[in-house]
């Protein structure tokens, strides 16, 4: 049975972080949509915040493309991704429902304010600037979407871990890897 393990959560939380953590203990492919939409920027040039929207947009198809062909073969993978969407739940349900898969959810967290600090840090040093999201008029729009809020996981039939990294140093990536099993 192929495994299907989820990472999601707001922006700033640390998805990419254990994503790329437990590609590297375990072996399993990792596929990000930032990472898409990052090779995508780098295909088609970056503009402005609308473009990103447009590229985000032509990649997040591919995303799903990708993760549907690794599950329809039988292989395991990660998906990294918001998954904040109203219907993005109904998607991989369907993929459990369609293919032999197991779904495990790893939904990160943080305290609002100190995701949004991470997000103003890495969006004005080490961010793909195609992202356009280290502009000033973008944090009015990411305050009231993003950071004064908390996000529920997704309701899917399957195992979910919620992950709390408002302080990353008592992050037990051990018992992560003990929940994937």
């Amino acid at each position: 049975m192929a495994k299907l393990i989820i990472i999601g959560g707001a922006p700033a939380t640390g998805k990419s972080t254990l994503a790329r953590f437990l590609e590297e203990k375990t072996g399993i492919k990792r596929i990000s949509m930032d990472d898409l939409k990052e090779t995508f920027f780098d295909l088609g040039g970056c503009r402005d915040r609308e473009w990103s929207k447009e590229i985000g947009a032509l990649a997040w198809p591919t995303f799903q493309g990708l993760i549907n062909m690794h599950v329809g073969r039988g292989y395991d993978v990660i998906a990294e991704a918001t998954f904040l969407w109203p219907d993005d739940h109904l998607w991989i349900q369907g993929l459990s429902d369609n293919y032999d898969v197991e779904l495990v959810q790893l939904w990160m967290t943080s305290d609002p304010r100190i995701a949004r600090e991470r997000f103003v840090t890495r969006a004005n040093t080490e961010r793909h600037p195609g992202h356009c999201d280290a502009l000033e008029h973008v944090m009015e729009s990411f305050d009231q979407r993003f950071f004064n809020k908390s996000f529920v996981p997704m309701p899917l039939i399957g195992k979910t871990k919620i992950v709390d990294t408002t302080d990353f140093s008592v992050v037990n990536y051990d018992d992560i890897l003990e929940f994937l099993d």
